[in-house]
């Protein structure tokens, strides 16, 4: 207000954290300070502050859309001046220098807690948590939130203040904390971790399935029907090509007439060989038809040969 500007919320987190704010009585606003983002078109840039979501590099959040000159409200262009009033999450730290790099070449200055004191932690420091342990004074502690190393530094911590060890868990994914009457114990593992959903069905998908799909989606699929004399094996009619999702091939029609003539020749080699099996035919023609693609376009997608005798 001092300088003049306005403020605009970016970030749908934001709007509803400082509406939540202004409800509660925590933030005082001037009528008329802060706007929506759709009203920042109608204001210089000098008269606007902008804040918004996205400290973490979180792809889809403000700031990350800002960086790729993607958000629809907000332009960053040279000589704007960004300030990051927030340190990177361990582990997310390459999702926010990326941001930051994204900043710069737009031509923005990045300001950062490195540079200036303009962050502080949201999370208690190691005498606050004492304090709390003490004003609490637990019988169980179980310390959550942070990787392994802050865990354990957690653990110690209530243990230097008076909590028994054997009463400190040591909490783990899939392992549940059980607590009735008699007090708190670790129970036995349950299954825990990212479960798959393919349509109707729930839980682990089989590695072939997976297989199938990363090749489909790589290098497509080529599909032969072959008929097949059933007395001795031999092509009696034009095999049919199919092929879909395969990249690129410069001349669609050549690639089949090529392939048609490489199942001729697997079947004419299996016949001279006197194999008239179903299952035999099948695979040794995908075999030397994924031989001949590959040879032909550097490419392995998922063959599927389907032969008919009559």
């Amino acid at each position: 207000e001092a300088l003049g500007r306005k403020v605009a919320l970016v970030g749908r987190s934001m709007r509803k954290n400082v509406n939540i704010g202004r409800q509660l009585g925590h933030i005082e606003v001037p009528e008329g300070m802060i706007l929506h983002p759709k009203q920042i078109a109608d204001f210089p840039d000098h008269k606007l502050v902008v804040m918004s979501t996205g400290s973490q590099g979180e792809p889809l959040s403000a700031l990350r859309r800002m960086a790729a000159s993607d958000h629809p409200q907000v332009d960053l262009h040279s000589g704007d001046t960004v300030i990051f009033s927030a340190t990177a999450i361990p582990g997310n730290e390459r999702a926010v220098n990326e941001t930051i790099d994204r900043l710069y070449h737009l031509g923005a200055n990045v300001l950062t807690p490195r540079d200036a004191p303009i962050h502080a932690s949201g999370h208690g420091y190691a005498e606050e948590l004492k304090l709390m342990l003490n004003l609490v004074k637990p019988r169980y502690v179980l310390p959550s939130h942070g990787d392994h190393k802050r865990i354990r530094l957690h653990g110690k911590l209530a243990e230097s203040v008076g909590v028994p060890p054997e009463n400190i868990f040591w909490g783990e994914n899939g392992i549940p904390l059980e607590i009735d009457s008699d007090g708190a114990r670790l129970g036995k593992p349950e299954q825990a971790g990212l479960i798959f959903v393919d349509g109707v069905n729930v839980g682990d998908i089989e590695d072939v399935a997976l297989r199938d799909r990363r090749m489909l989606s790589a290098d497509g699929i080529f599909i032969v029907v072959a008929t097949v004399s059933e007395q001795d094996g031999k092509s009696v009619a034009d095999p049919e090509i199919i092929f879909r999702g395969v990249p690129s091939p410069e001349d669609a029609e050549a690639l089949r007439d090529d392939l048609r003539g490489a199942v001729e020749g697997s079947l004419a080699r299996s016949a001279k060989d006197g194999v008239t099996e179903i299952s035999l035919l099948q695979t040794h023609l995908h075999d030397d038809l994924a031989e001949f693609v590959y040879r032909r376009l550097k490419r392995r997608p998922m063959v599927l040969p389907v032969v008919v005798e009559v």
